[in-house]
């Protein structure tokens, strides 16, 4: 039997992926911060009811953070947030061509994203913003580690039909 970490571990831990994860859901900081606070604050709640042979801490702090991200969604009445800053600065470089090309294939990335199922989309999200394995994405979404890989690897090959072809080359591929 996995014993329980101490809350303050989990805290240090966790708290910047779910912060990252909850960012990359909800695309406001404030909105991230707050959701991220709550999320300890559930978690410290109900600690003395959490079973580590029942779920990861990962998993269950997830979990969490999603249906407070959820909750929100259906409070503010928002279901579908698109990116409010397109193009956002990528730091500055020093090739200011280079720059404006990586901006107009981010923003034709955030496009592509936006248009992936709900659920791909939230997999893709999980897995490269919260460093998820497939079996606690699996738990968190309610589906088997094997549908997470599923959902998973479709959104990917969606994303590359969804893209032009110069935007899927690997950054070491030659572009024309």
């Amino acid at each position: 039997m996995p014993a329980r970490p101490e809350f303050e571990d989990l805290y240090r831990e966790f708290l910047p992926r779910i912060y990252g994860y909850a960012l990359a859901q909800l695309r406001n900081a404030a909105e991230a911060e707050d959701v991220t606070a709550q999320v300890f604050v559930n978690a410290y709640r109900a600690y003395d009811r959490f079973e580590p042979t029942a779920a990861t801490p990962a998993a269950w702090l997830f979990r969490i953070a999603r249906n407070l991200i959820l909750d929100l969604h259906r409070r503010s009445g928002v279901r579908g947030r698109i990116e409010q800053e397109v193009g956002r600065s990528l730091g500055a470089g020093p090739d200011p061509s280079e720059l404006a090309e990586d901006r107009i294939l981010f923003a034709e990335l955030l496009v592509a994203v936006r248009r992936l199922p709900a659920r791909q989309r939230e997999v893709v999200a999980l897995r490269h913003r919260s460093d998820l394995s497939f079996l606690e994405i699996g738990d968190l979404m309610g589906c088997s580690e094997d549908a997470a890989k599923m959902l998973y690897h479709r959104g990917l090959r969606s994303l590359c039909g969804l893209l032009p072809p110069e935007a899927s080359q690997s950054p070491e591929a030659p572009r024309e």
